[in-house]
């Protein structure tokens, strides 16, 4: 569309033929004709300053689109990490779910032998109703991810059956460089450049309104009339807007109006574009040290503790319960 607009900026505007017949009403003289063609001069005058604002428009537009490609598959990216994330997920709370039936039908047995109380039974079936809801949730987050990705995909019939790997990659054994983050998305962001471009349009376009205040519409052309003795005359022909009314102040008052706004939001963006930056940098730090926290500390602790509860078990110093109940804290410190 822009680039339409940029094309119809640099075309004149087609010229007018006017044309008028004039008879006599008492004497017998020849009709009266006249015709005339007229060419707007203030149009061919501006095309330049048109063409130059069309342009900057283009640019605005292009930088604009370019920032919506990359928000899509943005966020295209992170509905498919959040779809494999959902997968793991709801594979870990069907361990937990298995772990939990099997403690709970085994506390069954036991208190049919008398072994347990009825407590002990409400507890364990309870915990296992618990994994069941727990993994019920968990299918139906994969299934809402599934088709948010699907749609920003654009996807439907036979191609929503689409797979992804069963496991998530790993985290990559460093970050990218995290200084002058600030710096570098001020000098690249998409959205800045079409905000900073939309300055330039309206800044040329209030510059051309001011230069242009005095001269209103002025159309140029040739004018033939033939008078009642049959006589030809031909000439040229000039009408002027006269600025007497109104010299366009309130357009250009407007304008002026508009380029400061303009101007602040592009600070306030800028400024947005900072902080949000810093935010994610900071909130990524925090990210990758719980990672480490969990692969170095947590997750070993619980397999230890896993381990040391499976000895004492086999020495029967601890009873299933422990056992499963230590099995199933490493499946939750794991999810």
């Amino acid at each position: 569309i822009s680039q339409a607009e940029l094309i119809q900026a640099g075309l004149l505007k087609n010229p007018t033929v006017f044309g008028s017949v004039r008879f006599p009403a008492n004497s017998p003289g020849a009709t009266e004709l006249e015709f005339g063609l007229l060419q707007n001069f203030l149009n061919l005058l501006m095309l330049p300053a048109r063409q130059k604002i069309a342009a900057a428009q283009f640019e605005q537009v292009k930088a604009e689109v370019a920032h919506d490609v990359l928000q899509v598959t943005t966020e295209a990216e992170r509905a498919y990490y959040e779809v494999l994330g959902a997968a793991n997920t709801k594979n870990l709370r069907y361990l937990v779910m298995e772990a939990s039936q099997a403690s709970y039908e085994f506390a069954l047995r036991l208190h049919g032998a008398g072994n347990i109380s009825e407590l002990s039974l409400s507890i364990e079936r309870g915990s296992f109703e618990e994994a069941r809801i727990a993994l019920a949730e968990s299918e139906n987050r994969l299934r809402v991810a599934r088709e948010k990705l699907t749609k920003l995909m654009g996807l439907w019939g036979e191609r929503t059956k689409w797979r992804t790997p069963e496991q998530l990659p790993d985290i990559p054994p460093k970050e990218v460089s995290l200084d002058q983050l600030e710096t570098l998305a001020i000098q690249n962001r998409l959205d800045l450049e079409a905000a900073r471009k939309r300055i330039d349009t309206l800044a040329q376009s209030l510059g051309t309104s001011i230069a242009w205040r005095w001269l209103g519409d002025a159309e140029v052309g040739v004018s033939a009339e033939r008078d009642t003795d049959r006589h030809w005359v031909v000439g040229p022909e000039l009408a002027l807007e006269l600025p007497i009314f109104h010299q366009h102040q309130a357009r250009i008052s407007r304008g002026e109006a508009m380029l400061r706004r303009e101007i602040n939001q592009l600070t306030a963006l800028a400024v947005d574009i900072r902080s949000e930056v810093r935010e994610l940098r900071d909130k990524l730090i925090m990210q990758r040290y719980l990672i480490d926290h969990y692969k170095r500390v947590i997750l070993p602790l619980k397999q230890r503790i896993v381990s040391l509860t499976l000895e004492k078990y086999n020495y029967m110093l601890v009873g299933t319960f422990d056992l499963l109940n230590a099995k199933q804290q490493e499946f939750n410190a794991y999810a």
